[in-house]
């Protein structure tokens, strides 16, 4: 791992800048030399100021001081964000065990600590062992609902666990977290499929118990899906669409869509759950 005056000064000749360049009515050319010789260690302000000068985010000057990787706590955060489905088990027990690793041999880390019990859950789901799985994330919700505003780490563990709720608290708090995406989307661009499958997940879990709900969840899901070409999450608003207002022709479209882009298990789940006669003729 480098220094942050080894990545600085590595980015620096990368772009073919003198320290001059760098340098600003902030910041000496002496004082960016004492930095990326290690003779000072820079503030956040300080660096914040030279990656301006140098046109990087701070992500990505520490994934370069990183030597180009991630950390292993960053890793398994990005794995666990990857998942798709509970029914991912030996990703899930990897990712949990890997939990347990760096747990062992670092400080106390509430959101490391945290994942490994919404995976566990999850684990817990696949037995249908629902009072269970939401009695282990318990403590995630009780931490969570006192805070006002999400960080963006934590608006996507909220996503992941707030379904394990009763209804009262999924319709109270949907709302809220879609504000809290919407704050975060000039930032963070890749939060407008994870607002799209928060909607479609609102509107599963609402299909028998309110149709106000699961229609604006379906149609604001559709008109997103369409905006950022995700045809995945396109196919499956469609898909509920039709289940929740009894129109085949709409199924239709969604399985042509699923089909056309080779996601015939995400067809084959909405059949089984919705048409289970049908899901055994499903091919994938």
């Amino acid at each position: 791992m480098k220094t942050y005056g080894a990545a600085i000064r590595q980015i620096r000749k990368n772009k073919s800048l003198s320290q001059s360049d760098v340098s600003n009515n902030i910041l000496a050319r002496t004082t960016i030399s004492k930095i990326e010789n290690n003779n000072i260690t820079p503030t956040i302000t300080t660096v914040e100021s030279i990656i301006i000068k140098l046109d990087v985010t701070m992500d990505e000057l520490r994934y370069i001081k990183n030597n180009y990787q991630l950390s292993i706590r960053e890793e398994i955060i990005a794995d666990f964000f990857k998942l798709v489905s509970n029914t991912q088990t030996e990703l899930i027990m990897n990712i949990i065990t890997r939990c347990d690793n760096y747990l062992d041999n670092n400080s106390k880390d509430s959101l490391l600590e945290d994942i490994r019990l919404a995976l566990k859950a999850a684990l817990l789901l696949t037995n249908n062992e629902f009072e269970l799985a939401q009695k282990l994330v318990k403590p995630i919700w009780e931490r969570l609902e006192k805070i006002d505003h999400f960080s963006l780490i934590e608006i996507r563990l909220v996503c992941n666990i707030l379904f394990y709720f009763p209804l009262d608290v999924i319709e109270k708090f949907v709302p809220r977290l879609l504000i809290m995406i919407d704050k975060y989307n000039a930032l963070d661009k890749s939060l407008n499929p994870l607002k799209a499958a928060l909607l479609i997940n609102t509107a599963t879990i609402f299909m028998r118990h309110n149709s106000a709900i699961t229609t604006s969840s379906l149609n604001a899901a559709t008109i997103i899906a369409k905006e950022i070409n995700r045809f995945d999450l396109l196919a499956s608003a469609y898909y509920l669409q039709g289940v929740n207002a009894n129109d085949p022709s709409l199924i239709d479209k969604a399985k042509n869509i699923f089909l056309a882009i080779e996601k015939e298990a995400i067809l084959f789940q909405f059949e089984e759950e919705y048409f289970p006669e049908r899901a055994e003729n499903i091919i994938y």
